[in-house]
């Protein structure tokens, strides 16, 4: 993401790459466009490969906010008082995915994320060692999950995925199993997952001393989902993920009071564990339905969240509309300041300014509606759907987020 020249420059919005994305979305839904004009094929016949939903999202993240490791638009003279530097940013993000049945016991979801950002404050970097190339960034990445039943009890999952950017990639392999028991009224999901990271180590002034720097992630979950009656159902799990390397945003920094920059420094492993809960409940009589969720989230490096979320949806003939609010809280690492009070310090002393991880409350609200324009059978997630939503997200440390999508998905 190191972006392009200037200390002051907010970024702008390249039309070329807008257009590049909607054009993309275009060809890619080409064949989902001429195949749904005979798609209707006999659903008991599960004998062969068959792509049964594509669907394709275009997203658009504006944000606007101040964080202390950015030095975008802010006074550098020695003595200037501690700023917050510019988080402006804009994401422009096209997805593709399809569910594709290969036989009656075995599935593939493939999805194709494509980022493209430009952002204030990486722009905000030494512009004697930018290049024109690393204006804006643009990243793509590839996720596939397999799931096979093997009889009416277990299924197994292969979970595979990569990211590709310009200045860093990461890949990731895991499994599952998952078994369902009780009538069918219940299931548990037990899986694990290993991620590596690999990227150049830019520093905040925007040099690349090499060579590339690595983390490696593993993180092992548990959870359970239990129907309570005919219209309730409950769900928990646990993750236990285990972080090694470089964990730290190496071109992130800290204030020093008088004047000058620290790179961030984390330490070198950490444990992070997130218990989450969640009850659904369905209304027939209005075709109505609820979910109310909790997430506790705590580390090794002292951080604590709590997040509550509730989200509705209501049927209305061909139609749903969902909306969802989310409150989160958190507080800081141990290691978390807004300045350093020299520059005179250990290289090894931990240290960080992100305003991601700082002591906050953050609202989050969105509304969502969509519309069924040919049913498979009932409404399912194979049903021939556009979507159109919003979500807008508020920090108490000065951000906020806008996200406008567009989603249009076809059954075969």
């Amino acid at each position: 993401m190191v972006a392009r020249r200037g200390a002051a420059v907010r970024a702008r919005i390249d039309r070329r790459h807008v257009a590049s994305a909607l054009t993309l979305i275009a060809l890619l839904s080409a064949p989902a466009l001429l195949l749904s004009q005979d798609h209707m094929r006999d659903p008991t016949d599960l004998s062969g490969w068959e792509v049964e939903q594509m669907a394709f999202r275009f997203a658009i993240f504006q944000q606007e906010g101040q964080g202390l490791q950015s030095q975008a638009e802010i006074d550098r003279a020695m003595g200037a008082p501690i700023q917050r530097g510019s988080e402006h940013a804009w994401i422009f993000q096209p997805i593709v995915s399809a569910l594709i049945r290969q036989d009656r016991d075995t599935t593939h979801s493939l999805t194709l994320p494509i980022d493209i950002v430009t952002a204030a404050s990486p722009d905000a970097l030494n512009p004697d060692v930018q290049t024109n190339a690393s204006r804006e960034n643009e990243a793509a990445g590839l996720d596939l999950v397999t799931t096979v039943r093997d009889d009416d009890q277990f299924s197994y999952q292969l979970h595979i995925g990569f990211h590709f950017e310009e200045y860093w990639g990461s890949g990731m392999i895991g499994g599952a199993i998952i078994h369902r028991f009780a009538d069918d009224n219940a299931t548990l999901r037990l899986g694990i997952e290993t991620i590596f990271d690999s990227f150049d180590p830019i520093q905040p002034d925007g040099v690349d001393p090499g060579p590339v720097v690595n983390r490696l992630g593993v993180a092992a979950t548990a959870s359970i989902s239990q129907l309570l009656s005919p219209t309730t159902i409950a769900s928990a799990s646990y993750t236990f993920t285990a972080q090694f390397g470089h964990l730290e945003t190496t071109y992130n920094s800290v204030p020093v009071e008088g004047g000058g920059r620290l790179a961030d420094r984390y330490p070198r492993n950490r444990g992070r564990h997130t218990l989450t809960g969640e009850i659904r409940q369905a209304i027939p009589e209005t075709d109505t339905y609820f979910a109310l969720s909790y997430r506790l989230y705590a580390d090794t490096f002292d951080a604590i969240a709590h997040s509550a979320m509730l989200t509705g949806t209501q049927y209305l003939g061909d139609v749903w509309v969902r909306a969802h609010y989310r409150f989160h809280h958190q507080d800081a690492p141990s290691f978390w300041m807004a300045s350093a009070p020299s520059a005179d310090v250990p290289e090894w002393s931990l240290r960080t300014a992100d305003s991601d991880l700082e002591t906050l409350d953050a609202h989050e609200g969105g509304l969502n509606v969509r519309w069924f324009f040919e049913r498979r059978g009932a409404l399912t997630a194979l049903s021939s759907y556009v979507q159109l939503g919003y979500v807008g997200y508020v920090r108490s440390n000065s951000l906020v987020m806008h996200v406008g999508s567009f989603d249009f998905g076809f059954g075969f």
